[in-house]
């Protein structure tokens, strides 16, 4: 059963035996958890952009990069890797983030995690992914569970559907008392049924916590009569080809392909298993504000997510080359406003002279982006979203590419709600 190791968004970790305490901004595992880190950043092609090796004074370190989630390493330990957003946030307050943030995450299950405020954030991530998974199964099993016809061909003692006559003289010839048959059985033999109790008691070994596993073991006597998948993966094929089983399965079955099968958000996974629930902060970032001004702008009709419309070379060979596809767009009377979201940390806390003769931390590329986005969606307000941190808590004073593009650098915090975040830019954007 695994054990949970949290540590945060570009974070160090070291080995116990070659550390005597953590390092700065760092967390110490035991050597045989480090060990497996370290070939993983070495070995596997996974590993970029989600690990990184160095050396500090002699010492060895894994950092870790800008995705959150669960990543098993060694043993049934797991990293629990948290986003990192105020350095006063505990982890609970950190999972808190997550888990609100990760309900908008686009094509995935997770729409159906509850509310942050109404859960019990104390539970590992892996322990709410669970608990939302059963939450998903229990009104099925209420409802009673899908049974379908299928085809039995067996021998029996007595007339039942279709006589097979080649049958009968290939298998009976000598047991005149046996009747090769055909009939309809109705059963809960189905696919999204395997899935789901396959699933049921794969889970159950893999958690300690006793609420949980008294659902699960609701759950698996509700489901007695339905065996173990005997692969996922073919049994996944069948419920795509059953619209209306899956519709009323989706939500359970969607779960259970993400805890199972891998299916990764924005990693790419290869051979290494389990990275289906590790998630690039940019995307759960883009995806958490892009629902909020999708779902709460003021005129909500002129809200335009990802156009790609305009092309950043106009005429090549006789076509049009590299699109261009702005997080959002929106038109609003005679003006175009260009948003773009960024995952990275701005620093605005000292407004000294060499502060503002530097770039606050924004990259060079993210403004010759904008700049792009603005003269060809002819768009006079751009702006780039940033997570609201300790160092970021106002918008910048306005960049001025030329006399008609403006570029506002502005704070989204996610420690207030959604609505009222978008209000607050709204309220800006329409005032300048």
């Amino acid at each position: 059963m695994p054990q949970t190791i949290s540590v945060l968004e570009n974070s160090l970790i070291g080995s116990l035996e070659q550390w005597a305490e953590p390092p700065r901004n760092g967390t110490l595992v035991p050597d045989a958890v480090f060990q497996v880190l370290r070939r993983f950043v070495f070995e596997q092609e996974d590993a970029e952009g989600l690990l990184a090796f160095s050396i500090q004074k002699g010492r060895e370190l894994i950092q870790v990069r800008q995705y959150v989630g669960l990543l098993p390493v060694h043993n049934q330990t797991q990293l629990e890797i948290l986003p990192k957003i105020e350095s006063t946030d505990s982890v609970d307050q950190a999972r808190a983030r997550l888990l609100t943030m990760l309900r908008q995450l686009r094509h995935s299950p997770f729409r159906t995690l509850p509310d942050a405020r109404t859960l019990a954030v104390s539970l590992p991530l892996w322990d709410v992914f669970i608990a939302t998974f059963l939450d998903t199964v229990e009104p099925l099993v209420r409802q009673g569970i899908q049974h379908a016809y299928v085809l039995i061909e067996c021998n029996e003692q007595y007339w039942k559907g279709k006589f097979q006559a080649t049958r009968q003289q290939r298998e009976n010839a000598w047991h005149a008392e046996r009747l090769a048959v055909v009939h309809d059985k109705l059963t809960a033999d189905v696919a999204a049924n395997r899935i789901l109790k396959t699933l049921l008691t794969y889970l159950s070994g893999e958690t300690t916590n006793p609420g949980l596993l008294r659902r699960m073991g609701q759950l698996l006597w509700a489901m007695d009569e339905v065996p173990v998948s005997e692969s996922l993966g073919d049994d996944f094929r069948l419920i795509r080809r059953s619209g209306r089983l899956f519709r009323r399965y989706e939500a359970a079955l969607r779960w259970a392909e993400a805890l199972a099968q891998g299916r990764g958000y924005g990693v790419k996974t290869g051979t290494t298993p389990n990275l289906a629930l590790l998630f690039p902060m940019e995307r759960v970032f883009e995806d958490y504000v892009t629902h909020g001004i999708r779902t709460y702008w003021p005129d909500g009709d002129n809200v335009s997510i990802q156009e790609s419309s305009a092309h950043l070379v106009d005429e090549h060979v006789g076509m049009p080359k590299f699109k261009l596809r702005p997080d959002v767009i929106i038109r609003h009377n005679d003006h175009t406003l260009v948003l773009d979201m960024k995952w990275k940390s701005i620093n605005a806390a000292e407004p000294t002279r060499s502060q503002r003769m530097g770039n606050y931390g924004i990259e060079q590329a993210d403004l010759y982006q904008l700049y792009a986005y603005g003269k060809k969606y002819t768009a006079d307000n751009l702006f780039l979203i940033y997570p609201a941190r300790e160092t970021f808590h106002q918008p910048l004073p306005v960049f001025d590419y030329d006399a008609t593009t403006r570029l506002h650098v502005w704070p989204f915090s996610l420690s207030n709600s959604l609505a009222d975040e978008v209000e607050k830019l709204a309220t800006y954007a329409f005032s300048h």
